[in-house]
């Protein structure tokens, strides 16, 4: 059976279906599924490209069918094909690049950090299965094991942000030495991220947030005289100071970088005094091969702590950085290792990566009004997507902060002509 949510659950996820991965997944051909429940798996907002659904099965595994056991997992989908989402994700290659990712890369990555660099701690789901006929894969259930996602409005503070930069530095060391071992394993689709040579499927999308921000300055005067008409310049320059951004330089220490690192793309573990322990990371469909400091950039304009975000972001990148140089050392990197000096430029050199992640994605990952939100509502220029986008930028709490992030953008020229 299936519960109401955003959208239904996909009509081949039947009983037989899920006892015939089951089967697979534990060994045991004896395994007979005895319930399915499927559920939706993501709140409003806290999803934009794809589908989630939690399963909970029960099942028995030897011929005496009075022993049940209970579990479940998630499943994640693409939109119905019908859905303009679809296929515009379609053009990013997201559904083939996560399905290889959690095929072909995490397993090596997780070995490699708990072999080599020496952490025992969980660094991403398991995969039950990939259906690349239903571009669809089912995971774990971390629940089970009481991760939890941290609440995207509150944002995170200095223990988690520390314990997040850890994990990535550990995730971006074992991924350049993996190239490295493995040369061309990341030729191919790697190169698909919300900015490339190949499509600008988003533009629509980034134009028509950016016009709706320009709207919302009408009710600060102050902001308005200041930067509206930077916002409206930057309106038709977006993916192409975007593409600038992501373009791979000579001498550039280049990974694979997470490319979505927001709130609800990580997980936490915590003890009993409720201090996280462990984080994971979730949701790879915009993975792509190139500098680490992208990530740094999203994660820290889309989930950190405001204040960490204005006042210590250079100090943060040095934690990052030394934490990286220490897992690229037990990884034996055969490559050129940047200095800091270097390593914080290349920072400065994706900045415009933090104008998109704050001024365009940031807003609607902070949504909390009554309208469908969507990425099919950010594209659409019906007087719904319209009405959607201008209850983004008109809620109180995204005027506020552009308050700040307008002045801190701006400080660096990133809203200027580039």
């Amino acid at each position: 059976m299936s519960e109401e949510g955003n959208f239904p659950a996909p009509t081949w996820l039947t009983e037989e279906y899920v006892e015939q991965k089951l089967r697979v997944y534990f060994k045991n051909n004896s395994l007979k599924l005895i319930k399915l429940q499927i559920k939706p798996a993501s709140p409003k907002g806290e999803n934009y490209a794809s589908v989630m659904n939690r399963i909970n099965v029960e099942y028995t595994t030897t011929s005496d069918s009075k022993i049940k056991k209970a579990t479940s997992f998630l499943v994640k989908a693409t939109f119905a094909d019908k859905d303009p989402t679809s296929e515009l994700l379609a053009d990013y290659g997201i559904y083939t690049r996560e399905m290889d990712i959690y095929e072909r890369i995490l397993p090596d990555l997780a070995d490699m950090v708990k072999n080599e660099i020496e952490d025992s701690r969980k660094l991403f789901a398991a995969t039950v299965y990939v259906d690349r006929e239903r571009d669809s894969i089912i995971f774990e259930d971390l629940s089970l094991e009481e991760y939890k996602v941290a609440n995207r409005l509150k944002k995170l503070d200095l223990e988690h942000t520390h314990l997040v930069l850890e994990k990535l530095a550990n995730f971006h060391a074992a991924a350049a030495v993996l190239a490295k071992r493995q040369p061309g394993i990341f030729e191919k689709n790697y190169d698909r991220g919300f900015f490339n040579k190949h499509t600008r499927g988003y533009e629509p999308t980034m134009r028509n947030l950016l016009e709706a921000l320009s709207r919302s300055l009408e009710f600060n005067q102050d902001l308005k005289q200041r930067y509206q008409a930077k916002i409206n310049r930057l309106v038709d320059h977006v993916m192409d100071y975007g593409e600038q951004s992501t373009s791979i330089n000579p001498g550039d220490f280049v990974t694979l970088a997470h490319g979505d690192l927001w709130t609800t793309n990580i997980m936490f573990q915590y003890d009993e005094k409720d201090h996280p322990t462990n984080a994971i990371l979730i949701d790879f469909q915009f993975s792509v091969w190139n500098s680490p400091a992208i990530d740094l950039h999203y994660f820290f304009s889309t989930a950190m702590d405001d204040n960490l975000r204005w006042n210590r972001q250079t100090e943060l990148v040095q934690f990052y950085y030394y934490k990286l140089v220490a897992s690229l050392k037990k990884l034996k990197y055969s490559g050129q290792v940047p200095s800091l000096f270097d390593f914080q430029l290349q920072f400065q050199r994706r900045a415009f990566y933090s104008v998109f992640s704050s001024l365009i994605f940031e807003p609607c990952m902070l949504y909390i009004g009554k309208e469908e939100a969507s990425i099919a509502q950010g594209m659409s220029a019906s007087e719904s997507g319209i009405r959607f986008r201008d209850s983004v930028f008109q809620a109180e709490h995204i005027r506020k902060k552009m308050v700040y992030a307008l002045p801190y953008l701006d400080q660096f020229g990133l809203l200027d002509v580039m």
